[in-house]
């Protein structure tokens, strides 16, 4: 199905739930649940359009969605991912206000407004969790990139995921356990252990994207300068981990005496000093152009 040139496509964990619920004759609220997670997915819709972003597919999931866009640097930008983030639960925020007012306006009635705003801040609540690809994941892991690298601050994320996910299904079958016939939290503990695993398999796929995009980007637009220094015998694969989105990077190369007297007569044009400097273009052609990855980031300093 399609809205507007937009793929949707529904998440098979959508549909176990739809048919649990239909089982369970809740059909009616899997439908209202389908309708919130559109709204929501709109909002990070409507809000990457506005930053320049086309939007190819929404995915529909059990407890929300993903929106994935066309552009491959989306999330390579910290302030542009933390607003698309942010807008989807605040699309919950404004149902369940709105669905409040109704019924103040007596245009609702009581147990539907209830229904109604508890499923928006379920939603809105669920989708701040720190954990991918959940909202609040998509924000800690723009606040953390600028700090710790790109691929970094992915890893913390997702290992919080596992952790989140670890503590929702511990309480879902303690829920179950005392008598207490929802299993919502454990398909919620469940959903996030399947997301953090696939974010995990997929990380060395995506620090490449993202450097991908750093060297194809460059441009004349000034950028913020970051340093940082490393070992002589560190890969380049580990400094290329390093590095952060919206910013430039310069890399000191530290060595100690005798490694800076042992390369000297190795090389004695390529590194005649203690101290080197390597910038991150030349880190980046080194990736994509010379296939260096394993190689140390002292071959890369140059007179």
């Amino acid at each position: 199905m399609k809205i507007r040139g937009i793929a949707i496509r529904i998440n098979p964990l959508f549909l176990v739930v739809a048919a649990v619920a239909a089982y369970g004759h809740a059909l009616p609220e899997v439908m209202g649940l389908f309708f919130v997670v559109i709204l929501h997915e709109l909002g990070h819709v409507l809000a990457a359009a506005k930053l320049g972003y086309q939007t190819e597919t929404i995915e529909l999931l059990p407890f929300g969605g993903v929106a994935r866009l066309r552009s491959g640097h989306f999330g390579f930008t910290p302030s542009h991912e933390t607003i698309i983030a942010i807008c989807g639960p605040l699309v919950n925020l404004a149902l369940a206000l709105g669905g409040a007012l109704l019924h103040l306006c007596g245009l609702l009635s009581g147990p539907s407004t209830q229904a109604f705003v508890t499923l928006n801040l379920t939603l809105l609540f669920f989708n701040l969790l720190p954990g991918l690809p959940l909202d609040g994941g998509r924000i800690a892991r723009a606040g953390l990139a600028r700090s710790k690298g790109y691929f970094e601050a992915t890893k913390v994320v997702t290992r919080m995921s596992f952790l989140l996910s670890a503590a929702l299904m511990t309480v879902g079958f303690a829920s179950l356990w005392l008598g207490y016939a929802d299993a919502g939290l454990l398909l919620l503990g469940f959903f996030l252990l399947v997301s953090a695993y696939t974010a995990s398999k997929q990380t060395r796929y995506d620090l490449l994207r993202f450097l991908d995009t750093k060297r194809r980007e460059r441009g004349d637009q000034a950028q913020p300068i970051q340093a940082f220094a490393v070992g002589a015998d560190t890969s380049i694969a580990d400094v290329a981990a390093r590095l952060s989105p919206g910013s430039y990077h310069v890399i000191y190369v530290r060595t100690d005496h005798a490694q800076a007297d042992a390369i000297h007569r190795l090389r004695p044009s390529a590194w005649p000093g203690q101290i080197g400097v390597v910038s991150e273009t030349q880190l980046l052609d080194a990736v994509f152009l010379d296939s260096k990855w394993t190689e140390p980031v002292a071959d890369l300093v140059q007179t």
